[in-house]
């Protein structure tokens, strides 16, 4: 007589993802780590190709990989250190009026690189390191307004949104 083994299908890990355990930073830059309020992880796609056949068309997968940008909100600090970070990285990348100001020869504390890694952390319910999500050769692509407005209160904190282009990800869990 056999017997069949029972494979349970219930998941190991019953806990929900809490949206708030998070942090995001690159490591030449320090600002991002402690002000960023929310960050999306980028979704990802593949093109189709579709098949003709005589009696009707299939699809199958592509070759590529297609990357969402990934935008962070961020609080702004009193001194605009993060924005102006940013800002500075942004104008490195261009040259807005002069030549020199390209790869960041005027910048006072740039990078060392144009193109930076980031990591994305996400943390359990208890807080503690779960998955690390790598962005490989991040570059800032836009960098949002920061409003004043004398009509909101004191308690109201700005934030702005920056959009970062990146070459692909990895994810590495903890």
């Amino acid at each position: 007589m056999t017997t069949k083994s029972f494979v349970s299908n219930t998941p190991e890990n019953t806990s929900i993802l809490q949206s708030t355990k998070f942090t995001f930073l690159f490591p030449d830059m320090p600002f991002l780590r402690y002000f960023g309020q929310t960050v999306s992880l980028p979704g990802v796609s593949t093109s189709e190709v579709m098949v003709p056949t005589p009696f009707s068309n299939t699809y199958r997968h592509g070759d590529k990989l297609n990357f969402e940008a990934f935008t962070i909100t961020a609080l702004i600090d009193e001194d605009l250190r993060l924005w102006e970070e940013t800002y500075k990285w942004i104008k490195g990348l261009t040259r807005p009026k002069e030549y020199e100001e390209y790869l960041k020869k005027s910048l006072d504390s740039p990078p060392d690189s144009l193109y930076l890694d980031g990591h994305l952390t996400i943390n359990t319910n208890s807080n503690n390191p779960n998955l690390r999500v790598k962005f490989y050769n991040c570059h800032p692509t836009a960098l949002g307004a920061i409003n004043f407005d004398t009509k909101v209160d004191a308690d109201t904190i700005p934030v702005c949104d920056i959009t970062f282009r990146y070459d692909y990800y990895e994810i590495e869990r903890i």
